[in-house]
This record gives C-alpha cells, structure tokens and sequence, in this order.
C-alpha cells in the first residue's frame, strides 16, 4: 500500500510519528498535546516499550474522533543508545452514526415524554461517531426529561456496537425516568423570624403544577439573595404527598433555613492628602419585622464630614424585585467650597429586574443651612429622582472584564428664604469598562467616563452640594478635593453646572494576593450647562493593591500633570476597592 506522507513532526519526546494526509490537524494537534515527555532511549528495548506507549496513546485519541479502526506502525531506528521509536499513522475511515436508541428501566415516562427525550438527541444518522458527542447526548436526555416532570431522570448505561465494514457505530442508553413529579405545597420549618408571608411572596412555584427544574433553582437563588440566611434549600420531599391517577407523583417543596445573626457592625477607615482620614461605622439589622427588611444605620466621622445615614430597606415589598426603601439623614459638611448642614427625608422604589438591570425613583426633601462663599443662605429644596443601572461587570469590588453603565437625573425645586426660588435639572451619566489582557485575568484595562450637567438655574442659586466638584480619590487623582473648577478671588471653590472626566488604569495582579496599577485621570469642571474641556486638569499616577476577602485595599500616589498655583506635588489616597 503506498501511504501519502504530508511530513513528519518532531516533539520534545524522543517518539517520531509520520501521518498519512488523511489525519485532520485539530488530530495532530491532540496527539501532539497529549504524548507525555520522556527521556531519550537507552537501548531498543527501552525505544520499543516507549513505541507502544506512544502507539496506545495515539489509538486513544483517534478512537475519540471516531476513528476505531487505525492502522499504526511501529518501528525502532537506529541500534543500541542511538534507538529512536517511530511510528506511522494511517487513521482509517471516520465511523459515522447508524442509530441511537433509548431503553427506560423502571417507570416509563408518559408518550409524549419519551418523544421529547428521543428528540432532545442532537446526533443524526451519518454524523462523525466523535466520543465527546456521543457521551454528551447522556446529558441533553436526562435535562430533557427533567424539563419534562422527571427530577429523579438519569442515564444509567450506554451500549456502543460497532460496525468495521459499515464503518458505523449504533449506541443504546439505558434510562432510568423515575416518576413524574407534580408540585405539592410550600413547607416551611417552624421558629423563623421570618414570616411565612414574605417566603410566600419571593416564591414563584406554583402549587398543582409540573415539576420545573428551573423554578426550583430560582427560588433557591432568591432565598439565597434575601441574605437572611446562612443556610437556604429549598428542595422536594423525600416521599410523595400523593399519587394521581396516571402516576404522577405528588412531592411537596420542604425549606431548609439557617437564618444569620440578626446584627452586623462593619467598620472602615480612609485617607487621602487632600480630605484627611475619615472613619464609618456601619450597623445592619435584619429581618426588623420579619418581612426580609434591611435597617441599616451608617456613622461618619471624618476630617471634612461628621454625620448619621438610616436606610430602612424593604426588599420585594410591591412584589418580587420591587422594594422600598425609606431614608434619613443629617450631616454637617465643611469644605474648602462651602460649609453646610444638612436634613434629609425621602423615599423611593428599587425596581431589580436582575443582576445585570436594575432602575430606581423617588422622592426627597433637604433643609440645608449654607455658609461660606459670602453669607449664609438657607434652602428647602424638594426633588424627584431616577437612575438606571446596566452591570455587565463580573465583580462589585474588583472587576476584571465586562462593563457598567448608569444614568441618574433629579428635578428640583429650591426655595430660598434669601430668593430667588430655583427650579433646575440634575443629569449625570457614567459607564466602565474593563477589558481581560490575559485568559486568566491577571492584566487588565480599565476606563471611565463620567459626564453630567445642571440645567435650569445659576450655580450661585443651587445648593453647593448640587453642584459639580472634581479633584481627589473618586474622581482625579492627583488633584486636591474640589480643586478642579471655577475658583472666587479668595481661592474658594465654587462648582460648576457641568462636568466631564475619564480614567485610564493598567492593573496587574503580581501575586494572588498583591497588584499595581498604573493610571491616567483627566477632568474639568465648568460654569456653563452643557460639559467643555475647559480648564481640562490631568492627573498621573501608580498605586498598589492588597487583595482581602472585602475587596481589594487601594493605595495610590499621584501628581499633576498641569497644576495651577494651588495644587500640591503629589496627593496620596488610601481606601477600600478598585477607583472604579
């Protein structure tokens, strides 16, 4: 027989292998993945037993892409330590599939049950006999079957005959259906503090109908997100309530429920040049009526900032995925812009669609006593207010490929004893963007870009806390808090109406437990309505990150690149999580 040699590869082990033209490349490369490294032959003994070890190898991998009847050569070349094994590969003819058939042991599922499975089977007649494709139909029988009422389905064998002549194979799976299961009643364990009610109202199983593998692990994930429990199943019951007439089984959903502390103190500390050290004590109750409610009361105690924020936080409250949330707060602020203290009450709607789309609106009103840009002034201010969120991002703290989109816009009205009343609009829109720079993530780009606007009224008639500020670790690096901007000749800062600022950042993760960044910022805050690049400030730096189980911990240095009279050589930042 005279073979077409397309070549011959050498490897870093000592075994020649020669290919007919016939053997697809994806082949090759398989082969050349798999055969292990060995050490050069001592003798043609040793180069023998390598052949074979080599040739057993090579079957493998040709049985696994259908082809189950290949012929290969072996041969030794060369004598004594000078013996190099070789082999020559001619694969055969690809078997393709004849047939595949399903055989039920035990229950036998309904007919319309079995006509589901049998085309739930992906491989037809003539298709390459591939293993991977031919195990992986034991998957797509049992999901169809647990789609279909059969929680308990499973394949159990696989008989496989081949064909040399035909050159096709005919496989056989044995199934095992188990009972059709029909959805019987929510059982849930006594001495919760959380009521029945609220675990009734995140349920989205339907009592009398089939058993939907998908529903059941999407009110495991809702138990699961409430976090009012440190251990939540929900799963059917060991033993059938009820058997109907046609066999269906009966079974109820029975909770498992471990339900958390019902306090948590969280506490954390930053720092940077600019705004000096800041403290926050954070207290979270859970479950305060037993209706998954969220009390949460944050303390901040800083150089520029002391003040106390509740948020009571009534998830699912209209229905699943839509919350209310009640808040309060009262801060006393002193900047270099403005000094100022401040009373807040509001509420609002949290709609959560998913994990990756989420929107809010609400209500609130301040008073705010303001000082500072020449006398004091005083403001009841009423706003309505909106935000959207796409999250496309794989992690909260430290993301490392996707993106973040979000929008957020405030009508208000603020009346001032001092005048004039000032109606305006409050618009700020912002998306990240993180791109992998290696499969495992260790390299990654980052980018921001941050624009808003305030539409209505003059920056002098708006609250300064409405305003637009730039300069400092949230926003530019490099840059002193509020630095960035429209300044009065006293060298205060007064804030614009509009904004405009984007980042760059390279991140690399040294170590599992250490990363550098390596960042650019840009910003510029201006006095007319719609964003400019007017006095455009652009900040460069390097930092460090510590990675911890809440995040990473962020430390950064960074100077300016066009610094006015004002700005220092270099700021320092100190927090919890990535700048963006």
């Amino acid at each position: 027989m005279l073979l077409a040699f397309c070549g011959s590869t050498a490897f870093a082990y000592p075994v020649k292998i020669n290919y007919t033209d016939t053997v697809p490349e994806d082949v090759r490369e398989q082969i050349t993945e798999r055969l292990p490294e060995e050490p050069d032959a001592e003798s043609e003994l040793h180069a023998r037993r390598q052949a074979r070890r080599a040739r057993a190898t090579v079957e493998g991998i040709l049985n696994a892409y259908g082809y189950f009847d290949p012929k290969i050569d072996m041969a030794v070349v060369g004598e004594g330590d000078q013996a190099r094994p070789e082999l020559t590969v001619d694969p055969g003819a690809q078997f393709v599939v004849r047939q595949l058939l399903i055989r039920y042991v035990g229950y036998p599922p309904q007919d319309e049950d079995v006509e589901t499975a049998r085309t739930a089977i992906s491989m037809q007649p003539g298709m390459p006999a591939v293993s991977a494709e031919v195990i992986d139909q034991e998957r797509l029988i049992g999901r169809a079957l647990r789609d279909a009422a059969y929680p308990y389905a499973e394949v159990i064998g696989r008989e496989v005959i081949g064909d040399k002549e035909g050159k096709t194979i005919s496989v056989r799976y044995t199934v095992r259906a188990g009972p059709r299961v029909q959805f019987g009643d929510i059982i849930i364990p006594d001495g919760l503090r959380t009521r029945d009610k609220y675990l009734f109202r995140i349920n989205p199983i339907e009592t009398g109908t089939l058993f939907d593998p998908a529903e059941l692990a999407l009110y495991n994930a809702r138990l699961a997100e409430t976090r009012l429990f440190n251990t939540a199943l929900a799963k059917l019951s060991d033993e059938p309530s009820e058997t109907l007439p046609d066999g269906t089984e009966v079974r109820d959903v029975q909770l498992r429920l471990t339900e958390r502390k019902r306090n948590t103190l969280t506490l954390g500390a930053g720092f940077d040049t600019s705004e000096g050290f800041g403290i926050d004590a954070e207290l979270l109750r859970r479950n305060l009526t037993g209706r998954g409610d969220l009390l949460i009361g944050t303390a901040r105690l800083a150089q520029r900032e002391i003040g106390l924020d509740v948020v009571w936080r009534r998830p699912n409250q209209l229905g699943y995925g839509q919350g209310l949330n009640l808040f309060a707060s009262v801060f006393d602020e002193d900047t270099d812009a403005f000094n100022q203290q401040t009373g807040k009450i509001g509420a609002g709607i949290e709609v959560i669609k998913g994990p990756q789309f989420q929107y809010s609106y609400g209500v609130e009103a301040r008073y705010i006593r303001q000082s500072g840009e020449s006398a004091r002034k005083d403001f009841q201010v009423l706003a309505l207010n909106g935000s959207v969120l796409f999250d496309r991002a794989d992690s909260l703290l430290d993301p490392r490929k996707g993106w973040r989109a979000e929008g957020r816009i405030r009508p208000t009205y603020a009346f001032s004893p001092d005048g004039p009343d000032s109606p305006y609009v409050r618009a700020v829109a912002q998306g990240r963007y993180y791109l992998p720079l290696s499969p495992e993530g260790r390299y990654v780009f980052a980018g921001r870009l941050r624009l808003g606007t305030l539409v209505g009224a003059k920056a002098t008639d708006v609250p300064a806390d409405d305003r637009f500020f730039s300069g400092g670790g949230g926003s530019v690096r490099g840059y002193a808090f509020q630095a960035i901007g429209p300044f009065d000749a006293d060298d205060v800062p007064l804030g614009g109406r509009s904004l405009s600022e984007a980042s760059i950042e390279g991140r690399a993760r040294i170590t599992d437990t250490i990363g550098a960044v390596a960042f650019l910022d840009a910003g510029s805050v201006s006095d007319t309505e719609y964003p400019t690049f007017d006095n455009l400030r652009v900040g460069l730096g390097v930092g460090v990150r510590y990675m911890t189980p809440a995040g990473p911990l962020r430390l950064d240095i960074a100077t300016p690149l066009n610094p006015s009279d004002r700005d220092e050589a270099v700021q320092v930042y100190i927090s919890i999580g990535q700048a963006f």
